[in-house]
């Protein structure tokens, strides 16, 4: 196969500065055995010196974990009957204020819940009032988990339900506590026990928060943003800030993985891991609101120039990540693409890689079209 389009685009990426370092992946059905890989630039720029990145590199999937965990894990349930997508929140969260929010609601970002909230901030000043004299790694997970948790549940819509699409964290957070209660574990544990060990993923895995960034650095992970409130430049430990007040797992955050493991657990699901009737009621748009570009967790490619591009089918389902990762799956040609990177390294405040992820689809797309002679 040869994918000089797509490793020049990559290569290009550096250049221009959307992100230090990359790992792209495509998995195709017609070549079941098969994983394509190219890896360019650096996992980290900052002192110690810099560090190349290669096809093994762990990633801060950031959001792409809603879909490699929190939905998948949520339909594996369903499938099992232990939940159905109709199941009400305040079921498992009897505090949650509002009864008619159900798990399809919070899966499709369609629960009328607010647009954001720094809900670490209130975190961390709560633990500061509570152990005045203890940093935030230094408080048990438990109790972080718990305080988050109360927080989330203290934030009702604030519009009707199936009124609006907004993505928005507090959803997943929301489903991920739904999970806990449903499998009586920590979410990290139910992920890894429950859903990957069944995949045979053996390497994707949340680390949870109890040291400092400076003494939890990982160099086989690509590094993220050099944060001031966090101590250091964050390799290793996640990215996110609510999750990593929180203690480094959460419905809407925390996995890290390879390449070959993101492109591993797309192709568990597109050869039967859940069965046809879920997969397809998991990957469908769904109804309400009109035009609602969201499925069961996952995303559409929407929009005028969207991530994935208009080429591949519109069947496509995929997720993107804030420090710059994607998956996209499209069902109809059996294939999956990754593309893994550290955008956010050193600062968050880069603009460029939303254009920049239409270039990198289109690019593919032309090299596949080669390769199969279209």
């Amino acid at each position: 196969m040869n994918y000089t389009r797509t490793f020049e685009t990559l290569r290009a990426g550096i250049e221009e500065k959307v992100f230090p370092g990359a790992v792209a992946g495509i998995w195709q059905g017609q070549d079941p055995t098969t994983f394509s890989y190219c890896a360019l630039g650096s996992r980290r720029l900052v002192p110690p010196p810099e560090q190349k990145v290669h096809i093994d590199t762990v990633f801060d999937i950031a959001s792409v974990s809603k879909v490699m965990a929190t939905a998948t894990l949520t339909a594996l349930l369903v499938e099992r009957g232990w939940l159905r997508w109709e199941t009400p929140i305040q079921q498992f969260l009897p505090s949650f204020p509002n009864p008619d929010v159900r798990i399809k609601h919070l899966l499709s970002h369609t629960a009328g819940l607010p647009a954001w909230a720094p809900l670490w901030e209130s975190l961390r000043t709560r633990m500061q009032e509570r152990y005045p004299h203890l940093a935030l790694h230094q408080i048990s997970v438990e109790e972080r988990q718990k305080e988050m948790r109360n927080l989330v549940l203290a934030i009702g819509p604030d519009a009707p339900i199936e009124s609006r699409t907004v993505y928005f964290d507090i959803s997943f957070l929301l489903l991920g506590f739904v999970l806990e209660e449903a499998t009586q574990m920590p979410l990290d544990r139910a992920v890894r026990e429950l859903l990957w060990n069944p995949m045979k993923l053996s390497f994707p895995y949340y680390q949870r928060i109890t040291k400092s960034v400076q003494d939890s650095v990982h160099e086989e992970v690509a590094a993220t943003e050099d944060c001031p409130w966090r101590g250091g430049v964050l390799q290793g430990q996640v990215h996110d800030d609510n999750c990593w007040a929180m203690g480094g797992y959460g419905g809407h955050a925390g996995v890290f993985a390879r390449a070959r493991d993101v492109l591993e657990f797309a192709a568990k699901l597109l050869n039967g891991f859940l069965s046809h009737e879920i997969l397809q009621e998991m990957w469908t748009r769904v109804e309400r609101p009109v035009g609602c570009e969201r499925t069961l967790g996952w995303d559409t490619p929407s929009g005028e120039h969207p991530s994935f591009t208009h080429h591949f089918s519109p069947r496509s389902v995929g997720h993107l990540g804030f420090t710059g990762t994607s998956l996209w799956i499209d069902p109809d040609r059996e294939l999956a693409v990754v593309l893994l990177t550290n955008r956010v390294h050193p600062s968050r405040e880069n603009p460029l890689m939303k254009p920049y992820r239409h270039r990198f689809h289109e690019a593919l797309w032309l090299d596949l079209s080669q390769n199969s002679g279209d």
